[in-house]
């Protein structure tokens, strides 16, 4: 039995010192945990994007058994069909009401949550759920208060003498995108209102003492101290209500489908929809034009924000 503790004990120390120099190089330890990471996003996100970009570039479809290289000549395809143009006119309406709206109403309703206020929780939880639901229902939901013969808007508009503006919403070929801008600021702009408070919770108080001090207005206030003060809050906002708009695709897909029509198409469904015809090489060079647009937008945009972010800094 002393032989046997003893053995056990020898083991002990072998699996120690065996540990230790499995631990010795300080970069064996997160490369397990980050090295396993990488091969998962390899797999199931760098080689689908590089696969998608080459595939943009041939004529790659379920109506052929083989396909050609044929280069550039399908984005300039892609750029060259009318449907793209009226994608490319929707997408940047909706990415620009997103952006205006989420931002302006997120951030004003986060002032007012900000304040001391007995139901400032009940009220930020009712605020921020669209954010949450499933965007089928959320489809479902608005198809029946758009709805132009029973939906809700039109029945209050001619019920507070406005029935001259009652429309068809997601079944008029003018509204339909506008339509889909309104759902997807009801569902996101909690989100954007959840970041503005975090900014704003970010202040110390010591800012509104002085201000008061001082006698500043509520204006003054929000003009000298929350907005110089949330600049950084206010960047982050813009980039990702920005990118999220250009990105859009399942709001429009669940409201109206790219209809009536294509009035209300966007790149992402117009991709979606020619991947459904087979014209897989086609559907991808659309995903590509879709890329180089969010670069192009976004990281001037970013630079000119993070420019005034410093200047407001000094």
């Amino acid at each position: 039995m002393p032989f046997l503790r003893q053995t056990s004990g020898n083991g002990e120390k072998m699996k120690k010192k065996d540990k230790a120099a499995i631990y010795k190089n300080p970069l064996t330890y997160p490369a397990t945990f980050i090295i396993p990471a990488l091969i998962v996003y390899g797999i199931f996100y760098v080689f689908p994007t590089l696969s998608g970009f080459y595939y943009s570039l041939t004529t790659w479809s379920a109506k052929t058994v083989s396909y050609d290289f044929v280069g550039l000549r399908q984005i300039k395809d892609v750029l060259t069909n009318p449907t793209t143009r009226t994608a490319l006119k929707n997408t940047f309406i909706f990415a620009a009401g997103t952006v205006i709206f989420e931002n302006i109403f997120g951030l004003a309703l986060a002032i007012a949550l900000n304040q001391k206020l007995r139901t400032r929780s009940v009220l930020r939880a009712i605020f921020f759920a669209p954010a949450i639901l499933n965007i089928v229902a959320c489809g479902m939901v608005f198809k029946g208060l758009m709805n132009p013969n029973t939906g809700i808007f039109n029945s209050v508009l001619n019920a507070i003498g406005l029935g001259a503006l009652a429309n068809g919403w997601y079944t008029d070929h003018t509204m339909a995108i506008y339509s889909a801008v309104i759902m997807d600021f009801w569902r996101a702009f909690g989100v954007t209102m959840a970041i503005y408070l975090a900014g704003l919770q970010s202040i110390s108080q010591d800012y509104y003492e002085a201000a008061l001090i001082d006698g500043a207005h509520d204006w003054s206030m929000f003009r000298r101290i929350i907005l110089p003060l949330i600049s950084k809050t206010i960047t982050v906002n813009i980039v990702l209500t920005t990118i999220g708009g250009l990105r859009i695709f399942d709001v429009v897909y669940y409201l109206t489908n790219g209809g009536p029509g294509y009035s209300s198409q966007v790149m992402q469904t117009m991709a979606y929809s020619y991947m459904g015809k087979g014209y897989w090489g086609y559907s991808s060079a659309i995903s590509v034009v879709l890329v180089l647009l969010v670069l192009i937008v976004s990281i001037p945009l970013l630079i000119a924000l993070r420019s005034n972010d410093r200047r407001v800094a000094e």
